[in-house]
């Protein structure tokens, strides 16, 4: 038995308010009669100086005292526990995060949810509807408000989990709203609770109705590889990995390095204690474009985070061409020394046809047509179709950064930088201003044609800037933007997420190849490509039709590290009141082998009281 309103238990102040009035002297009234022989005895006791009688046997106190004490009961809201459905709406929410993979039993979480959720679809009762939520990157509405069990069931039968981590706030906010706008609604919520966080008012609104927490989940022992990253040296390739242990006893087990041809390298045994970590160096590694490496625990709850790919850490020379028809010592000084660039000074502007470069930087000029590749442009000195120039005009202001949180702007002082005049631009779609004086942009970026492109929007010598720190700090930042090829490797991401990853300028062909082998032409004529990750772990790989043949390059893509903590939690949310939030916490985990839910007997104890209240009025008109 539970208690759904204690809050009201107040109103039990009522019974001892009604037996108070019983004790009370009976007011009575003057009448004249022709004797009072045999009213002794009764005048006695209104003669007495006490306001009160003795408590009488009395069957109208009994049966008001039945009253009170059904209504009281009935404001306190006692509810037993059921195992079909109450609410005469039901929105049910399942989890699909990476957490929902791992086993219990002979069947996954999931699994387990989706057997749970389709016995509670079968006991669906005349009249009653449900709306079908998949809590995963988004929360996505399967079925709204039906009443037919079989589209539900087949809604249910295609769920499938997701390697990320499921947005919950989102999915509870979402079935809060649903709930707040259908009267009699309540919510189921199905999943583990791993990676949940007990959420507050601030965070979704606060639910009226009821909500169940349907606890999928019981173990949390499982053991993971949370990084392998490896590099290339004078020696050869050596290789870092650290093994996790997220459980709550010892976990041993066998630790492998496999190349790109799953040839054995490197095998190993780990031991890590509860909640630890151990870490492993995997030295002279035989070179490999990339490495594979596997664990194999003796007692693992999620096999899909023991396996993770690393592409060794290699920086490459880019090419880079400047053209500046005057000369300029500061620039070219400047890009030999930062960036991995190779640069080459050219005599003559380039065309369209021109080879491709990783960089072009054009210092006083300005081409009619972009060649092949990102740009830098440094005072611009004529008005083209791509690039609207409208005049010179005198500075009186500083410079000030418009955007300072921007990669570019990292670590740049503008406060000493004076420039005498700028060159004035009009607006020019794709791309923002980084750099203001006064009403002029004197620093732009942006994407033109697919290509990366700074503008600086003043003569270098015209300025004290290539004096001040704050200029080859910038130079960095704009060669690391406009070449992030040969800077560094395309990071590690998760799946689901935004990914940008450089092209190779002017490549005549472009494949993207997926971990299941599945390949996607690209056809982009840009410096870089953004798209949105599958829901597809493992290695990727792009080629490149270049110049000198094929070049191949690897990413990764991986679990959510938080989805390897399967540690079960309950989920709990905020109700309306202080009282109604206390007991939601305490009783939002159901036991999934048990009942769903409780059923409130309100109404039928109302009702039994409405029943004695009409005795009660019988009695009396009796004169009992």
């Amino acid at each position: 038995m539970q208690w759904m309103g204690l809050g009201n238990l107040w109103f039990a102040l009522i019974i001892p308010a009604i037996i108070v009035l019983y004790l009370l002297k009976r007011k009575v009234e003057d009448r004249v009669i022709p004797s009072t022989l045999l009213w002794q005895r009764t005048m006695q006791n209104w003669e007495a100086v006490k306001p009160w009688e003795r408590l009488r046997r009395n069957l109208l106190l009994l049966l008001q005292l039945l009253v009170a004490c059904l209504l009281v009961l009935a404001l306190i809201r006692p509810a037993v526990p059921t195992e079909g459905i109450t609410s005469d709406h039901t929105i049910l929410v399942v989890d699909t995060s990476g957490s929902m993979m791992a086993k219990e039993g002979n069947e996954t979480r999931l699994e387990r949810a989706i057997s749970q959720a389709k016995a509670l679809i079968e006991k669906l009762g005349s009249g009653q509807t449900m709306t079908l939520i998949e809590a995963g990157r988004e929360p996505n509405v399967l079925v709204s408000k039906s009443a037919d069990k079989e589209p539900l069931l087949q809604a249910i039968e295609k769920l499938a989990p997701f390697s990320g981590t499921s947005d919950q706030i989102a999915a509870l906010s979402l079935a809060g709203a649903i709930a707040e706008n259908e009267p009699g609604s309540g919510v189921v919520w199905m999943g583990d609770g791993s990676g949940e966080r007990k959420l507050d008012g601030g965070s979704v609104p606060a639910f009226s109705g009821s909500f169940q927490f349907m606890q999928m989940g019981s173990t949390r022992e499982n053991t993971s590889i949370g990084v392998f990253v490896t590099q290339p040296t004078e020696k050869g390739v050596e290789g870092l990995l650290r093994v996790d242990n997220h459980g709550s006893m010892p976990s041993k087990g066998k630790v492998t390095i496999f190349d790109e041809q799953d040839n054995l390298l490197d095998t190993d045994s780990f031991a890590v204690g509860a909640g630890s970590s151990q870490t492993f160096s995997f030295q002279k590694l035989a070179v490999s474009r990339v490495y594979r490496a596997v664990i194999e625990p003796e007692q693992d709850g999620l096999s899909q985070d023991n396996v993770m790919w690393s592409v060794p850490f290699a920086t490459g020379k880019g090419k880079a061409a400047l053209y500046s028809p005057e000369g300029n010592r500061f620039l070219h000084q400047v890009l030999q020394t930062v960036g991995s660039l190779e640069v080459e000074t050219i005599q003559q502007a380039p065309d369209a046809a021109a080879a491709a470069r990783d960089l072009w930087v054009f210092d006083g000029v300005v081409p009619d047509e972009l060649p092949k590749g990102n740009i830098l442009l440094i005072a611009p000195n004529k008005k083209t179709k791509w690039l609207p120039l409208a005049g010179e005009k005198e500075l009186d202001q500083q410079p000030r950064p418009v955007s300072p949180d921007d990669p570019l702007l990292k670590h740049v002082d503008w406060r000493d930088v004076h420039v005498a005049k700028g060159y004035v631009l009009d607006e020019m779609p794709g791309m923002k201003p980084l750099v203001r004086a006064g009403d002029v942009d004197l620093v732009r970026a942006g994407i033109i044609d697919g290509r990366r492109m700074v503008i600086i929007g003043f003569d270098l010598h015209a300025s004290d800037f290539p004096l001040r720190p704050a200029f080859p700090i910038f130079m960095q930042n704009v060669v690391n933007w406009l070449s992030p090829g040969q800077t560094a490797p395309i990071p590690t991401a998760h799946p689901g997420e935004v990914l940008t990853i450089p092209l190779s300028p002017g490549a005549a062909t472009r494949t993207l190849t997926y971990p299941n082998g599945h390949q996607q032409a690209l056809t982009e004529d840009a410096t870089s490509k953004t798209m949105q990750l599958p829901e597809l772990t493992g290695l990727y790989r792009l080629d490149e039709g270049v110049d000198t043949g094929t070049k191949s390059t690897y990413f990764t893509v991986q679990m959510n590290e938080e989805e390897s903590n399967i540690t079960p939690k309950s989920l709990s949310v905020a109700r309306k009141n202080a009282e109604e939030q206390k007991e939601s916490e305490e009783a939002t985990a159901t036991d999934t082998t048990g009942a769903l839910g409780t059923k409130e007997l309100t109404y039928w104890l109302a009702a039994f009281a409405l029943l004695v209240l009409l005795v009660e009025w019988r009695v009396y008109q009796r004169g009992y």
